[in-house]
């Protein structure tokens, strides 16, 4: 089996980037994920919040989801670790930029998870693996996807640069981080349908998102407080 590796950015490496790593990693829903794959997922932060674990209200919205959790610590990005990536997924453009300037040859691979999500979605499966888009492992698929997304973005619209990013927690609440998981996990699905070798696991139903409540109705939380500054973490 071949092997790959994606790098996942964010700023404090305890919301985004650990939310979507450990959905890549694992799968969300019954959607399968890519370590079974031989693909091996890490994330860390810009200006991590190093040995903190995930943010409790993240890390439960993403076990209702569907995902196993492991252990996390926050790990702040550097060098090795963009180097050795086949594929880097940020949350924001500001952290595609901070990639950059690390290692400048590794913007070819950098794109927002929003991003990276749109492009394998224009491609299609069949791009990345044969005629039934099925024929390839899924770290050929990843590569492929690396190789062949820049050129897609010719075609993409969008209505401002910021719509490519994931934004970060406007407050921190139960709904706020529902609110965040469910939009990565809308993007992570995407990716992993795209580079899933099997048309057969691609094609079963999918569990329904969660759907909001308005904002006028109270939320209730049992969550505990973060120990972790109000300024962004994630």
């Amino acid at each position: 089996m071949d092997t790959a590796t994606i790098l996942v950015v964010c700023t404090g490496n305890v919301r985004r980037s650990p939310a979507i790593e450990a959905m890549l990693r694992e799968g969300v829903g019954q959607v399968g994920g890519l370590a079974r794959h031989g693909i091996t997922v890490i994330s860390a932060g810009s200006e991590a919040l190093e040995g903190h674990d995930m943010d409790p209200m993240i890390a439960s919205e993403v076990a209702l989801a569907g995902t196993r959790l492991t252990r996390h610590q926050a790990y702040r990005l550097d060098v090795e670790d963009i180097q050795r990536a086949d594929l880097i997924i940020t949350a924001e453009r500001s952290h595609r930029s901070e990639v950059a300037r690390l290692v400048p040859s590794a913007v070819k691979r950098t794109f927002t998870i929003v991003e990276i999500a749109a492009l394998g979605d224009l491609l299609g499966r069949a791009a990345l693996g044969g005629p039934t888009g099925s024929e390839a492992d899924a770290a050929t698929r990843l590569r492929t996807l690396v190789r062949l997304a820049p050129l897609q973005k010719a075609r993409r619209r969008i209505r401002r640069p910021a719509d490519d990013d994931l934004l970060d927690l406007r407050k921190r609440s139960p709904r706020e981080a529902r609110r965040l998981v469910t939009e990565a996990r809308g993007h992570v699905e995407s990716l992993l349908r795209v580079l899933e070798p099997s048309l057969s696991l691609v094609n079963r139903p999918q569990r329904p998102l969660p759907t909001f409540a308005s904002s006028d109705e109270p939320t209730e939380s049992t969550q505990p407080r973060s120990v972790h500054s109000a300024r962004s973490a994630g």
